[in-house]
């Protein structure tokens, strides 16, 4: 019951779990809830690194290790300094040579450091990719990064301003993209293809998009009133747990509820028998005069409804044309991205060609031009023509003897000899 109660599923994890996963702190609930995490985180930063947007995650880790560090380091350096202070110290002249003062005076340097690899890398002008925030933030950093004393130390929430910008980004935004893209159905898909055995009613509740699938299939069997039971107990935790949340209007979505499900008058009764009704009446009871229902005055009910989806219509639900119908919604979309995805890469290895094709046509054209002009400018002006090259060019077609009789050296095909002048034949 514990791990039906957990309220997370193995299909889906909200973007907190995932990323406390990648950030150290570990996915949290149940059942193999930190396995999730990582494979979710795993997808995610798939996506990510398909956008283009990896580094806006990474750099949210950086940040949080860089505060961690930071922290743990200027503790230990005032702790040093506090001890000489404490102990009368040194005097000034020999403060330096103080090994209180030398290890304050190195983790000094270590942070500033690592604050500016950290600026360099995600916040510089030549950082590229370079992060979404507002300058104003940029100059913000850089004002806490730079001081005029040699004994400045760097804070550990210097970040913080662009890490809580990125960080909202990444959870209002990207991954509720992330939610809905063909990556996470591809994960879904190998989940409900090869491990749907292991399925259990957790799973599918707190997975947003199976969860309207089996609520079809509830309701064509006449008993959504179970969902929408665990439906509108969520809504009211989530509420009453908000610090805007009145204690009055707290206790008025309690009573709701409790009209709606458990009285005698209940509109949609959930068949719970009447001393397990006195058990939500007295759940419903405040502690002490003022303070309000308890949060968790649902939540054995709950419990208990999850149970029985799990015995009553899961087994069905996992062989029913409904559960069949998802899974192949998902095998189109998945099926459609790497058709897309194919096409695309196709389509940019074309373009790349014909760009190489043009470019070695150019650069073909360009050198055999330039090899020809060279050749012809070569052969007519390599060397000064001379007149007697001049007078050997001169084709000769006859002589003229002394008597002025000109005589051809030019002979017909059929021998004959034309003699020039006035010979005349």
């Amino acid at each position: 019951a514990r791990n039906l109660c957990r309220g997370t599923s193995r299909l889906e994890r909200g973007f907190a779990d995932v990323y406390a996963e990648g950030s150290g702190g570990g996915g949290s609930g149940g059942g193999g809830g930190g396995g999730t995490c990582r494979e979710l985180l795993f997808q995610f930063q798939r996506f990510l690194q398909r956008r283009g947007q990896r580094h806006l995650l990474q750099f949210c880790f950086d940040a949080d290790s860089f505060k961690a560090a930071c922290g743990s380091r200027c503790s230990a350096a005032n702790t040093g300094l506090t001890a000489l202070a404490e102990s009368g110290g040194p005097s000034e002249t020999s403060v330096a040579d103080n090994p209180s003062s030398r290890v304050a005076e190195r983790l000094r340097k270590l942070i500033e450091s690592d604050a500016v690899s950290l600026y360099k890398a995600y916040l510089a002008p030549e950082a590229n990719p370079k992060l979404p925030i507002d300058d104003a933030i940029k100059v913000q950093i850089v004002e806490a990064m730079c001081s005029d004393n040699e004994s400045h130390c760097i804070q550990p929430n210097t970040f913080d301003a662009a890490r809580q910008a990125v960080y909202s980004l990444l959870a209002d935004q990207l991954y509720n993209e992330f939610l809905s893209s063909p990556i996470l159905a591809e994960y879904q898909l190998d989940f409900l293809s090869n491990r749907l055995g292991e399925l259990n009613i957790s799973d599918i509740v707190y997975c947003s998009s199976l969860v309207f699938n089996f609520m079809e299939y509830m309701d064509s069997l006449g008993a959504s009133r179970f969902l929408q039971f665990l439906f509108d107990v969520r809504n009211f935790e989530s509420n009453s747990a908000s610090p805007e949340a009145a204690t009055a209007a707290s206790d008025e979505d309690a009573l709701c509820l409790y009209d709606r499900y458990f009285s005698l008058q209940a509109t949609y009764p959930l068949g719970f028998d009447d001393q397990f009704r006195v058990e939500v009446e007295i759940a419903l009871c405040p502690s002490e005069p003022g303070a309000g229902v308890r949060l968790d005055c649902f939540e054995r009910a709950k419990q208990l409804v999850l149970q029985y989806l799990q015995a009553a219509y899961l087994p069905s639900y996992l062989s029913s044309n409904m559960l069949s119908n998802h899974i192949a919604s998902l095998t189109y979309l998945v099926d459609t991205a790497y058709l897309r995805s194919a096409k695309e890469q196709q389509q940019q290895q074309q373009q790349v060609q014909s760009n190489n094709y043009q470019q070695q046509f150019h650069r073909h054209s360009s050198t055999s031009t330039a090899a020809t002009t060279s050749s012809t400018v070569g052969s007519v002006h390599s060397e000064p023509v001379t007149n007697a090259d001049y007078q050997r060019s001169i084709v000769n077609f006859g002589r003229v003897d002394h008597l002025g009789r000109f005589h051809s050296d030019l002979h017909p095909i059929d021998g004959r000899k034309y003699g020039g002048g006035g010979g005349g034949g």
